[in-house]
């Protein structure tokens, strides 16, 4: 009798569940940016860790990327866990921040773009992933790990196609008897759902949305919308400067088709202004 393969690919193993694991005493480290979605996720998760009483260790971590964000983020960031109570770990590329690493990108090949992009997000995987896998390596040597991250598939497609629980491989190592996961818990959660939880925890938010932002990220951030563009500018006119001066300096404009000096350009020096122009002229 002759042995025929199925028709069909076996399933692959599902990835273990995290609440089973946190039920088990796996520790809880909760990446939190100062946005709404990782408030809000905060407050759900040690609700929750308390009802249920998950025992394993619980920790906060931030990656800082320095001028680049917000002036307020990290001591809004030192507040929230202040107020829930949760040890804070603020970890940092090693080599500077996010607007060292965009100069580096450009001297190391001016024949190329050197902004982040969404295709080219080295801003995440250099300042923010790496930092933070370094740190959960360290501090748990051994053992199991949930990665908590409050990313909403309701915010982009490509947000949407992630798996809410996946093995974060740079901090898994099973000769080490390490398992980390990436656990996406509010993946589902609608922005209303977000703003009800956080209202619910004393209505407290970072300033940005205050002042009018629909999300959080840095003061200028490549993906962000006009709105908010304008905004982080208007709130944090020293990094906008900056990031203007790469452009007139390298004469390559923050995202395609559009110079983020052209935003609000009453905050620019002059200088800044005319190299720009001339950048645009030669382009044109």
């Amino acid at each position: 009798m002759s042995y025929q393969l199925p028709l069909f690919p076996l399933d692959e193993t599902p990835n273990p569940d995290p609440v089973q694991l946190l039920r088990d005493g796996a520790a809880l480290v909760l990446s939190v940016s100062g946005g709404k979605d990782s408030d809000a996720m905060c407050h759900h998760l040690l609700e929750r860790r308390q009802a249920e009483g998950w025992s394993g260790d619980v920790r906060m971590v931030h990656a800082d990327l320095g001028r680049a964000e917000w002036h307020n983020t990290t001591d809004y960031v030192q507040d929230l866990a202040q107020r829930k109570n949760v040890p804070l770990h603020v970890v940092r590329w090693t080599q500077g921040d996010l607007i060292d690493r965009i100069w580096q990108r450009y001297y190391a090949d001016p024949s190329r773009p050197c902004w982040p992009s969404s295709k080219v997000r080295y801003c995440t995987s250099d300042l923010k992933r790496a930092p933070i896998s370094k740190w959960i390596r360290n501090t748990y040597p051994t053992g199991r790990v949930v990665c908590a991250i409050g990313l909403r598939a309701e915010e982009s497609s490509a947000r949407a196609k992630k798996t809410a629980v996946s093995v974060r491989e740079d901090c898994t190592a099973p000769t080490l008897n390490r398992l980390t996961l990436n656990w996406l818990p509010i993946h589902d959660w609608t922005e209303s759902d977000v703003w009800d939880c956080i209202q619910q925890h004393g209505n407290i938010c970072h300033d940005a949305y205050r002042f009018g932002n629909h999300r959080l990220s840095c003061a200028c951030c490549v993906l962000a919308s006009v709105n908010d563009l304008l905004n982080g500018a208007v709130h944090n006119p020293d990094t906008y400067r900056e990031l203007c001066r790469v452009e007139a300096v390298t004469g390559y404009s923050f995202r395609k088709d559009f110079w983020l000096s052209d935003l609000k350009p009453d905050l620019l020096p002059e200088s800044t202004q005319v190299a720009v122009s001339d950048h645009k002229r030669r382009d044109a």
